[in-house]
């Protein structure tokens, strides 16, 4: 592969690690609550979706991929795997979804706390809903650079609010078997914990999402 692989491209999969952090936690949930069942439904999905191997060097991953071909896989890869293993629990047990959701607000928390430490965040900026935006950026993936991604509608140190036109997820998610509203509640729930990672008296809420009918998302952090 001859490229030069920039910071860019690690930034993002930086964010893809992220992602697959969250499904392997939420996995780890379902094993603790469903025990040796647990392993029989995540062998099936993982015949189709086959588990993820990102402790190789991006290079290897990319293979002989084009940057922007590979690292896009490697979302549609992570993104999918993660809806199918939700969307296999959910189809067989009444809570699994609260589990994923419990799962993945605690993910979030140690991810803001790790957040703050790689950072070296003083006390006040992690009082900053700016900053914590910020950082969400460098963690959450929220699609390619050149998606549209999340927009700021305003921004202070108290209170920062931002919208979605159109769910880059949603695809992938469908595609997989999943609940739409499911999986936006368990990504939505890990951002509220990556936010109290930062600052455990933020507020963060989803005011709005295309997942339950709205033409637009639009989420709203306080502090």
């Amino acid at each position: 592969m001859s490229m030069v692989l920039g910071p860019i491209h690690h930034w993002m999969f930086g964010k893809i690690k992220t992602s697959v952090g969250r499904e392997s936690s939420i996995v780890s949930a379902f094993k603790t609550k469903y025990g040796s069942d647990a392993d029989i439904l995540l062998k099936q999905v993982y015949t189709k979706y086959p588990p993820a191997n990102i402790n190789k060097p991006l290079e290897e991953l990319l293979a002989n991929k084009s940057i922007h071909q590979g690292i896009q896989s490697l979302i549609i890869e992570a993104e999918t795997r993660e809806a199918a293993i939700i969307a296999a629990f959910c189809a067989k047990y009444g809570d699994a979804e609260k589990v994923a959701v419990e799962a993945a607000h605690a993910h979030g928390i140690q991810y803001g706390k790790d957040a703050v430490k790689s950072k070296g965040l003083s006390a006040n900026e992690c009082k900053s809903t700016s900053k914590a935006f910020e950082l969400l950026g460098d963690y959450l993936c929220d699609g390619m650079p050149c998606d549209r991604g999340a927009q700021v509608l305003d921004d202070s140190e108290k209170c920062t609010s931002w919208d979605h036109e159109d769910c880059v997820h949603e695809k992938y998610w469908k595609n997989a078997g999943a609940n739409f509203l499911t999986m936006c509640n368990i990504v939505n729930s890990w951002i509220s914990g990556f936010c109290k990672g930062i600052n455990p008296g933020s507020e963060y809420k989803r005011e709005k999402a295309i997942a339950s009918g709205n033409k637009t998302c639009l989420s709203v952090l306080k502090n």
